[in-house]
């Protein structure tokens, strides 16, 4: 009998060690990689929404440029047009001043 009680007592510490061991670390490594998880989850978030931030702004300047961009080229055309215009009548002021007769006064 006495022998059976150290068995059961010694089973009894083993029990124990195992779940200090084994129960223990799984409750905190988790506990700790949730948090990490969680820290590293906001992280990600927040770089997001910076990522997010800085995309907004590419895209109005983009937007902008885009517009400064149609604006000159319209501007352009229409410089060139006037360009062509200018050079038409030069050309027939030149072709009006070679062809009329001089008149004699």
């Amino acid at each position: 009998m006495n022998n059976a009680s150290l068995e059961l007592d010694n089973a009894r510490k083993i029990l124990k060690t195992y779940r200090q061991v084994n129960d223990t670390p799984n409750n905190k490594p988790k506990k700790v990689i949730h948090s990490s998880l969680q820290k590293r989850n906001k992280e990600l978030q927040e770089e997001l929404s910076s990522i997010r931030a800085k995309f907004n702004q590419l895209e109005i300047e983009f937007q902008r440029r885009e517009e400064r961009l149609a604006r000159l080229n319209r501007q352009l055309i229409d410089k060139t047009s006037d360009i062509a215009r200018l050079q038409e009548d030069f050309e027939n002021v030149i072709y009006q001043l070679t062809s009329a007769p001089l008149s004699r006064e």
